[in-house]
């Protein structure tokens, strides 16, 4: 029981996509989930004409739905064998000692699976290079859900935010005036930027976890914002929450759905019917916010 209650608990990987190998018949192998996530995407390989898919790493090729399918082959004294895809490819985890006919064979099984994700990621990453900020006068990134427009504003002593005169009107968009000079470097623009949204997003978060922590019955000590690549939050049982900044460029509810998943976990270290329960017992509709993050595409900050 001490052990898991040092378990670090996730919110989830933001675009993980995974399966598990079913066990090969001629060996005693259990599969676990692999799990390999991106918020900003790495760059995408460049793939060879002829190859659908190749892994910057890549050690082994084998041909899926048709397909040409280059993908990295690692080998471990794990026990298990799992498959992951991510914006580099696909990757294959192996015990050593497992004949490549049988890593073969598992692979073709999956063969469905492995491509459908492929193709999903791709279109991903061409939907992320296609939102690439440029941090420029006039730049547009979302704020809480809605599009705000960035302008330098030289005579400005301070950052401040005005407000769209219409909420219901996406061509009234909220206007964020930087304290800058007309010539600031697009680093300038970012950064500047980014510690407004970070402030804002503090002030944001703390106010819900204290609109919801009395609601769990449970006390928060820490608050944290993360950068990570990996997840949205996470959730230590000494009561330290960790969010990343980003969530600020979310509609509030999905927010609210981050910041009560995590404090959730103070009473449920897990990710059992109890705790799914208690989620529910402060947020009813959380399924629909959840389903808004899985899908959600941020485009790359720098």
């Amino acid at each position: 029981m001490l052990k898991l209650l040092k378990f670090t608990l996730d919110l989830f990987d933001v675009a993980a996509v995974f399966e598990p190998v079913k066990k090969a018949p001629s060996k005693r192998i259990k599969v676990k989930p692999s799990f390999e996530a991106i918020i900003e995407s790495p760059p995408t390989p460049t793939t060879p004409v002829g190859v659908f898919s190749r892994h910057p790493s890549a050690s082994q090729q084998t041909r899926l739905q048709g397909h040409a399918v280059d993908y990295e082959l690692q080998r471990s004294r794990r026990r298990t064998m799992t498959f992951s895809v991510s914006a580099a490819g696909l990757s294959v985890r192996a015990p050593f000692g497992m004949p490549q006919h049988t890593i073969e064979a598992a692979v073709q099984e999956k063969d469905r699976w492995i491509v459908r994700k492929l193709s999903g990621m791709q279109l991903r990453e061409a939907q992320v290079a296609a939102l690439k900020m440029d941090w420029a006068n006039g730049a547009t990134l979302n704020y809480f859900g809605k599009p705000m427009r960035v302008v330098l504003s030289p005579q400005s002593d301070t950052t401040k935010l005005t407000p769209s005169s219409d909420a219901n009107d996406l061509n009234d968009q909220a206007i964020l005036e930087l304290a800058l000079p007309s010539h600031a470097s697009e680093k300038k623009i970012r950064d500047t930027t980014k510690k407004w949204l970070i402030e804002q997003a503090m002030q944001h978060y703390i106010e819900r976890m204290n609109h919801f922590a009395p609601l769990l019955g449970v006390k928060w000590r820490s608050l944290n914002l993360s950068s990570a690549n990996t997840r949205w939050g996470s959730a230590k049982a000494d009561g330290s929450i960790r969010l990343h900044w980003r969530l600020i460029q979310f509609d509030t509810s999905v927010i609210d759905y981050v910041v009560a998943h995590e404090l959730s976990h103070l009473r449920e270290l897990n990710h059992s019917p109890r705790f799914w329960a208690t989620l529910a017992s402060v947020m009813p509709d959380y399924e629909v916010a959840q389903r808004k993050l899985k899908a959600s595409v941020l485009p790359p900050w720098e």
